[in-house]
């Protein structure tokens, strides 16, 4: 082919590029961009199976799980480190009856929640092959077609799954994945759950959740008994 022609079909696709652009957010091709604030609706407590199935706890686990109901339905709940203002965890953290905000960017997925540590995850990167653990873990993003989907790893074993206490242990690997709904104005989550030193199999859970109006901003918030641990004593 000549330079010439070179030119003019390098040309005739750069042309054609916000054409095909176009017909690929028409076809539901494009990423869909979930940026806002967003709340779990309807709340509940407990992450319960897809499958309608019980946890799939192995003995000493049911048997810690137990034990925080037992607690809990007492009105004691000593186990559950957020009372001391220590982060919830995953999935947890997006499980609690308050809004998180989402922010995306091209490299990378941030999230956000009111009075509590931030946590992102990097497209085109890996989980680290061991990890320090941390209550938030390790996240990499990819997308797969419309889907956001999110594998994370490397969470401490202080945090439980949910409000019920659910437990988990250092091998933890969890995958979300963020599907928009058709009004964009609702998202499902869907989590795959792998554990094998806490649970039989690995099992999933979803929830929806429903965007917050543009013109929602968090609300300023302090926890007491981070101040109350933290005072200098008379």
């Amino acid at each position: 082919m000549s330079k010439t022609l070179s030119l003019i079909a390098a040309g005739a696709m750069l042309a054609a590029l916000p054409a095909l652009a176009h017909a690929q957010a028409a076809s539901g091709q494009a990423h869909p961009d979930f940026t806002g604030a967003w709340i779990v609706s309807p709340y509940k407590a407990k992450l319960t199976p897809s499958d309608g199935k019980p946890v799939p706890l192995k003995p000493e686990a049911k048997k810690v799980y137990d034990q925080h109901l037992a607690a809990a339905a007492k009105g004691d709940r000593t186990w559950d480190e957020t009372t001391i203002c220590l982060p919830e965890g995953l999935p947890r953290l997006e499980l609690i009856n308050e809004p998180f905000e989402i922010m995306q960017k091209s490299n990378a997925m941030y999230f956000v929640a009111q009075n509590r540590l931030p946590w992102r995850a990097y497209f085109n990167e890996k989980l680290p092959d061991d990890p320090d653990p941390m209550y938030l873990g390790y996240h990499v993003a990819k997308w797969d077609g419309a889907k956001l989907v999110i594998d994370s790893a490397g969470f401490r074993d202080a945090s439980v799954l949910d409000d019920s206490g659910i437990p988990h242990s250092e091998k933890l690997h969890l995958t979300a994945t963020y599907a928009m709904g058709a009004d964009k104005k609702t998202m499902t989550v869907n989590w795959r759950i792998e554990d094998p030193d806490t649970f039989t199999r690995p099992w999933t859970a979803s929830a929806t959740f429903k965007r917050m109006p543009a013109s929602f901003q968090f609300p300023e918030e302090v926890c007491a008994a981070k101040l109350q641990s933290t005072a200098p004593k008379r």
